[in-house]
């Protein structure tokens, strides 16, 4: 009975894990302390707030020195998949939901090049992707703001939104030791 109990719990506690929604957010430093040439951008990326209908999100960059579309040059969004399927941002505002996300790189020249999602049905798997072309530059040794990446997939639109008065004083409450320009 004890090994049956233990399954159980094993069992629900691997799906609450799995299931539960993650935050980009929880992986920028509280602190930036840059090493060789390396810069680091910050900025948002939001959703329009409708129920989600894939299971995964991403939004891939790549460089100078990074032209395959890697997991390790991505920004991952999963929504929470527990009883149905919702975003957990960082935050909403009004129709968007709200996630923060860093990218520590060397210096030069970015673009995300590519936004992409996953759904999961089962005996169904789909995979969708998209070219975009919205670039930016990391500087060394400094951290940037970028603006907001607002997605919008029933519209088909993918956009750069400058949101610096909404997100600067969050950032910085938020990340305190973090010198954001």
């Amino acid at each position: 009975m004890k090994k049956l109990l233990f399954k159980i719990s094993g069992i629900s506690t691997l799906l609450l894990f799995i299931s539960c929604a993650n935050l980009p957010s929880n992986n920028i430093n509280q602190n930036f302390t840059p090493s060789n040439d390396e810069g680091m951008i910050i900025g948002a990326l939001s959703f329009k707030n409708e129920k989600p209908i894939f299971n995964g999100y991403s939004l891939f960059y790549t460089g100078e020195n990074i032209t395959d579309l890697k997991i390790k040059n991505r920004i991952y969004i999963t929504p929470e998949q527990m009883v149905k399927m919702k975003f957990k941002p960082d935050f909403f505002d009004n129709e968007k939901a709200v996630y923060y996300f860093s990218i520590t790189e060397k210096e030069g020249q970015y673009s995300f090049s590519s936004f992409s999602t996953f759904m999961n049905g089962g005996y169904i798997q789909k995979h969708g992707s998209v070219p975009i072309n919205i670039p930016f530059k990391i500087e060394k040794n400094k951290v940037l703001y970028i603006g907001e990446v607002y997605v919008d997939y029933n519209k088909n639109k993918i956009i750069l939104v400058d949101k610096k008065d909404r997100d600067i004083p969050r950032l910085k409450t938020k990340y305190p030791n973090l010198k954001i320009e």
